[in-house]
């Protein structure tokens, strides 16, 4: 069966902003700023035809309120990203056209995090036999790995479940589990004081889930007393680190065939009058 390949939108999209940000690309008469949207067709068809040029493409982005359901489990998720610089977010319509332009399936769930929905993807593919290749930078992704299920990442880099122990001495299942102890800047997730990635693989070594944590006697001295205190808390961030790969899609973008090689980016722009 054809592959998929899954591409995290919001992150390509701002990757392909700020990558360029010594040198901008602009419409002709110098008003449209199009460095967002030819970055992202530049580097989507640079990774199909390099690294996965036999599977169908499909691109996911978040939603209008997508962080809001995990906001209600805690207020502080995301939430210094309001003080971010969102100017990329300028080219999403561009950007949307243009995978239009070149026959390319995008999904968004207003209510969704592109995260969940590439989750949900992946489950639904790899229960009907095929294998998924997932493009992101977005570390919460790794615990997608699985033996037909790998992360691509922007060194274009394969990252396997054997990737991940290796590097991180835990499993993609225990990833949730171990941001949870770790913290996750990029979400705001603080983590509990003290505990670093060796200490928090240590705690988990052998395939321990947060569940049996407390019961394991492992949470000695001055770091297990501030894990304990911090309980609670800890297993909210778990939840909402972990990925919902049931979402209700309202019907599977992908057509289970394998996507025709993408157009250039400037010939995609030329075609929408953009330049």
């Amino acid at each position: 069966m054809t592959p998929l390949l899954t591409v995290d939108g919001h992150h390509l999209l701002y990757r392909s902003w700020w990558g360029f940000s010594q040198r901008r690309i602009t419409s002709r008469d110098g008003d449209r700023d199009l460095t967002g949207v030819f970055g992202f067709l530049a580097i989507l068809r640079k990774t199909h035809l390099e690294m996965a040029p036999d599977h169908e493409i499909v691109v996911v982005f978040d939603g209008e309120n997508a962080a809001a359901t995990r906001q209600t489990r805690d207020a502080g998720y995301k939430a210094d990203r309001a003080d971010a610089d969102h100017s990329a977010i300028r080219s999403l319509p561009m950007v949307k056209d243009g995978l239009d332009a070149a026959g390319i399936a995008w999904l968004e769930l207003d209510d969704h995090e592109g995260d969940d929905v590439l989750a949900t993807l992946a489950r639904t593919a790899v229960d009907s036999g095929r294998t998924v290749t997932c493009y992101t930078g977005d570390r919460d992704l790794l615990q997608l790995a699985a033996p037909r299920v790998t992360i691509l990442n922007p060194a274009r880099h394969r990252i396997t479940p054997t990737d991940v122990l290796t590097r991180h001495r835990v499993t993609p299942a225990q990833w949730p589990d171990f941001r949870a102890l770790t913290g996750d800047p990029s979400d705001n997730i603080p983590g509990v004081r003290g505990v670093g990635p060796k200490t928090a693989a240590d705690l988990l070594a052998g395939g321990l889930h947060l569940d049996h944590l407390l019961g394991s006697g492992r949470l000695s001295g001055s770091r297990g007393q501030a894990i304990a205190d911090t309980w609670t808390r800890v297993l909210t961030w778990r939840d909402i680190i972990r990925l919902d790969q049931h979402l209700p899609l309202g019907g599977d973008p992908a057509t289970g065939n394998p996507t025709p090689a993408m157009p250039r980016a400037a010939a995609i722009l030329e075609d929408l009058k953009l330049w």
